[in-house]
């Protein structure tokens, strides 16, 4: 397996008038291809801020971010990352999900003549290629997840970051959001994932990052994390959920 994501001693401050907020404070970590990363912790811990710093959307204040052996920000984004933010929000309705796809290939600097293969390619992925040429107003919101994810594909970038990618969906439609996850990364994309929702995180992740007022407070498998929680059941192993409380008073800001 190749590292396809390296952060290196990652910090982000912000600074106001009266002080200083260090949101992201000397994190480091690595993905390999197909591997799932998750970040785990409490609004405010910095979650966010690191995958936006990933994601090219800000600045860090000092660190590296090596994707595929090219500095984030000294080739100008020049290598691809998949965003999936989701939501209902992104597309235009009145359009095709094939017409809004090719147009978010034509952003992704997608050669002209791949353009509609590379749309009808990624729908497929997603499962959506049998309504490729349905307008996305009438898109149930699970169909306009999975067209987030098949927007992010575009271009085959190496990375994928996913943004709370079942936020607000019924089980069944997380179901099927999981499924398409793991056969992205048996495919080798090396994916960074954000989530409060921990059966997610347990059925998803190759290794959790435990944030903690910007830093890594643990990281390691699941089982790793909740073994260090020490929370113990005599009848059944702990769950993700239990041990995270167990441990969330010291994941939070003083």
């Amino acid at each position: 397996m190749s590292i396809v994501l390296s952060v290196e001693n990652l910090c982000k401050t912000f600074n106001s008038h009266k002080d200083e907020f260090k949101a992201v404070d000397n994190v480091s970590f690595n993905i390999h291809d197909g591997e799932i990363i998750s970040l785990l912790g409490p609004n405010g811990a910095g979650k966010t801020t690191i995958v936006s710093m990933v994601g090219g959307y800000l600045l860090p204040t000092s660190g590296k971010i090596i994707i595929n052996g090219e500095d984030r920000y000294q080739n100008k984004f020049k290598t691809k990352v998949g965003v999936v933010l989701g939501g209902e929000l992104g597309f235009y309705g009145r359009a095709t999900a094939l017409d809004n796809l090719m147009f978010f290939a034509d952003l992704a600097k997608v050669p002209r003549r791949e353009r509609r293969s590379e749309a009808l390619r990624v729908l497929d992925l997603v499962e959506l290629k049998n309504v490729a040429n349905k307008k996305v107003q009438f898109f149930s919101k699970g169909m306009k997840q999975r067209l987030h994810i098949a927007r992010a594909l575009l271009g085959n970038p190496p990375l994928l970051l996913l943004d709370e990618p079942t936020s607000g969906l019924d089980v069944e439609i997380s179901v099927e959001i999981h499924k398409i996850i793991k056969q992205l990364a048996n495919s080798g994309v090396a994916i960074l994932l954000t989530s409060h929702t921990m059966t997610e995180i347990e059925s998803l992740s190759d290794e959790v990052l435990l944030i903690g007022a910007g830093k890594i407070f643990s990281h390691g498998t699941v089982k790793d994390i909740i073994s260090e929680s020490d929370v113990h059941h005599i009848d059944r192993p702990a769950t993700l959920e239990e041990s995270y409380l167990a441990i969330a008073s010291k994941l939070r800001r003083p």
